[in-house]
Order: C-alpha cells, then structure tokens, then sequence
C-alpha cells in the first residue's frame, strides 16, 4: 500500500510512529509538510525560548503511556541543549517543571525522526496544493508532483486566525502573534491585544520586559485561565467507558446532559473536589483568580488534573449528545470547565500580578469596538475608551473555515470538491471515535482527518496527549479495515 501523511506536526508524526510500528500492513509511506514544520509543526515551530509550555514537562509526552518520555529525552541530550535558556530557573512551590516551546518542537523533531529515517518512509516538502478521489484510492497534488495513494492522513493542524474586527488591512495589526521573535517591539508605543486567553499570556511575558507603557489585555469578558496548580493522578470511577455505553444503552445510543451530570457530579464527589468553591471563583477579577489559585495549589491542582482526565476521554462522550444538549451545556456550564482546561504557568501569574500591581497591564472587559483613526486604534470598551498605537490578534484560531482569514488550498480544494464538510459545531465531519472523513457522498474509505479541524466532533482533542491518542485509534482502525478487505 502507499499511505500519505499530510501535516507533521503532534498528530501526523504519531500517525507515522503507529504506522510505522505496524507489522501486518507493508506500506510505502510518504509524509507532506513544509521544511519549517517537519516533524513539529505549526505550534513548536522556532520561537522566542521565554515562551513556555503551559503543561509541566512531565505531562507532556509523544508517548502516551509514558508521560516522563519528554523529561528523559532532556536528561539524556542536556550537554547537547543549551537548557538554561529553556529552562525555567526550579520547581515551584507545586513541583512544576516548565520548558520552552521550543524545545518541546526539538523533542517531536527527534521523535519524528526515529520513523522518517526508515527506508519505507519518503519525505516530501513540496507544498500539498490538491487531493483528489479516485476509483481506488486517491491523488495528492503538489505544485510540482504527483501522487497515487491508497490511504490519507490529514492533520493539517489549526485554521488560521480569525478577524473578528476586520482590522487586517489596518497598519500595525499583527494578524497572528506567533513566531513572537519575529515581532519589532516598538518600546515608546503603546500596544493592546485582543484576548486573554493562553496566546495574550505569552505576548505579556514576550512584551512587558521590553515596553516602556503600559500594555492592554482586551476581551469580552477579561477572564483569565486559571494558574497551575499540583497535578495529581485521577482514575475515574463513574465516567468510564462502561458506564457511558449503560448510559447510551438505555437512551437510544445517546447521552443526554442530565444523565452527564449525574456522573459528573458523582466522580467530583468521589475524587473529593470542592466543586462548589471553585467554580464561584470570579475569574472576570483576574488579580483575585490568580492569587486564589496561587494561595491554593493542592486544590486548584485537582480539579485541573480531573479536566485533564476528562478531556481525554471526550471523544466518548460529546458525538453521543444532541444538539440541544451540547448548546446548552456550551451556553451553562463549560466556562467551569474550560477555566481549569489549559492553566497558565505559576511563573507567568506571578509576572502578570506583577505588572497590574506597577500599572504597566491592565485587563479590559466588555469589548464593544475598534476603529482606526489619526494612527492609532480607539478601543472601546463598556467603561473606557483606550487608544493605542499596535493592536495584536490573540484571540486565536478560528473553529470554522469559513472565519479563518488565511488562504488555504488544500482545504479550499476539499470543501470545493465536497470531500470535506462543514460541521456546525466546528471543523468538518468525521466519524466519531475514528476519525474518518465524511463528504457529501459518504464515508470515505481510508481517509482520516485528525486535530483541530475535526473539532466540531471530538471536543477538546487539540492537546498532545489526546491528539496522539486520536492518531493511535485511527490507525488501528485503519489496520483492522485494511485485514478486513
């Protein structure tokens, strides 16, 4: 068989590994990315080492079953590292070790190239322009090549940014903030950034050693993650497999958000979380959220590790609930979980209460508007208007294709050709639990998408762990088609 991997960044790489580690499958397998993101993709790329991990080194791993794999890959190339530089100084008072983003994207490199080296893999660097269907199989299109294949693996990664304000042709609007390093920091001017989620927590610690004003955090509704606590293990009891499949046994193959939350509601009790006091922390008060995580680390550090268990197992459950369910769990209570979903490194809520307290950051709510007149942006918000020189995007990809500004071919193709449909919630549809591609016709055989752009279907897939998780699923679901055949 020929089998292409297009995109290798977290879910394209454990593809290859899953793959290449298969013995009843002989396969040719050609892996498409651009140099600059071989083997890490978009999101590990080169960038400036001050930005960190928001995970702990020991959370994440390219093994799922080895969560320490990343810390003992460090141990063992330290001299060859430069690790100061990616390092922060020690452990905190949680016992969090954080490295650079950067030499997390080294790590995945070296990881990929364990299988690329093999002699059944080709790399490709030619930009992948087109894929097209054909009667057995299909053809990948570069702008120089072309490619019959027998199977795809599309992880493309996220879409590009969104533009909720319509400022891209505006001067001094950085569309998207990352690589950070390549942006000049004019240090006598003032700048704003739209959000304050995980994106604008970077720009503050990239930015604020450099400024000599005072820099703007602006959002709807100026809430921050919340600040890492002590993780520690949790094995559920009531939210398994087993019980979700009773569940949907007795539903009609659903599960309906009153039957969730019983279990929900049953494992926080079981894993003695204090649900109640948690999730009435204001965190639209970002200086009173981060010094009660600060002051709370076993606590906080539960509920974050329970999030973390249970993003992982979302795949099981957000296909199997309806679409009133799933609006009305998205409109009243997944603010209390995602809060806990991606939390900020202590050192960066102890950089960011810094900087509210001197009077160089302040974070904005009620976001009403943005114009641009007379050289500087006029943000308004509902109790203030500020007016600044630079304005950066962090209000980070887009869910839809339809929002994202940044021209696509491959996925522009795709949605032209009906392979690829848009999905309500998100990204396009596939398969749940598998991740194959549905178009317009139907299932498409040995076409898998995997990552942010299946969304819409697997909730809360876009982390290391759960993206290679997904990667591994697919491609045992792949082999046990393929035998089948």
């Amino acid at each position: 068989m020929k089998i292409a991997i297009i995109g290798t960044g977290v879910a394209g790489v454990n593809v290859l590994k899953y793959l290449s580690k298969e013995k009843q499958i002989k396969a040719e397998i050609l892996c498409f990315d651009d140099q600059k993101y071989l083997g890490n993709g978009r999101a590990f790329q080169y960038d400036d080492p001050e930005l960190l991990m928001n995970y702990p080194g020991n959370l994440i791993s390219m093994k799922p079953n080895k969560p320490d794999d990343f810390v003992k890959w460090i141990e063992k190339n330290e001299q060859d590292l430069k690790l100061q530089i990616h390092k922060e100084a020690d452990n905190n008072a949680s016992g969090n070790q954080y490295y650079s983003r950067q030499l997390f994207g080294k790590y995945m490199t070296a990881h990929f190239n364990q299988y690329a080296q093999k002699k059944n893999v080709t790399i490709i660097n030619n930009h992948v322009r087109n894929v097209e269907q054909l009667n057995n199989g299909y053809r990948i299109s570069t702008q120089d090549e072309a490619f019959d294949v027998d199977a795809v693996f599309l992880s493309p990664g996220q879409f590009g940014p969104m533009d909720p304000y319509n400022l891209t042709t505006t001067p001094n609007y950085i569309k998207w903030p990352y690589p950070l390093n390549r942006v000049q920091v004019d240090k006598v001017k003032d700048y704003a950034v739209l959000g304050t989620g995980l994106s604008a927590v970077d720009i503050v610690r990239y930015l604020t050693p450099e400024l000599q004003t005072k820099l703007y955090l602006v959002s709807r509704d100026g809430k921050v993650q919340s600040v890492r606590g002590a993780m520690q293990p949790i094995r559920f009891k009531y939210i398994t497999a087993a019980q979700l499949e009773k569940v949907k046994s007795k539903n009609n193959g659903f599960l309906p958000l009153e039957a969730l939350k019983k279990l929900f509601h049953k494992e926080i009790a079981h894993q003695g979380i204090d649900a109640d006091r948690l999730f009435k922390v204001n965190r639209t008060q970002p200086m009173k959220a981060m010094q009660f995580d600060l002051a709370h680390p076993q606590v906080v550090g539960l509920m974050q590790s329970f999030v973390y268990e249970l993003s992982r197992n979302a795949y099981l459950i957000w296909p199997f609930m309806t679409r009133r369910d799933k609006a009305a769990f998205l409109n009243n209570d997944a603010g209390y979980i995602t809060a806990y979903a991606n939390p900020m490194p202590e050192s960066t809520a102890v950089k960011m209460m810094a900087c509210i307290e001197d009077n160089t950051l302040e974070i904005l709510s009620g976001i009403e508007g943005i114009d641009y007149k007379y050289n500087k942006y006029r943000i308004y918000t509902k109790n203030k208007e500020i007016r600044v020189h630079y304005v950066i995007n962090a209000t980070g990809p887009a869910k839809h294709f339809k929002d994202a500004i940044e021209h696509n071919d491959l996925i522009e193709s795709l949605v032209n050709q009906d392979l690829l449909i848009a999905h309500p919630d998100g990204g396009f549809y596939v398969t749940p639990l598998y991740n194959e591609v549905i178009a317009a016709k139907g299932k498409l055989n040995h076409f898998y998408l995997l990552g942010q752009k299946s969304g819409g279907v697997n909730y809360m897939n876009n982390g290391i762990v759960e993206l290679a998780e997904e990667a591994k699923r697919a491609v045992k679901h792949f082999k046990a088609s393929v035998l089948s055949e």
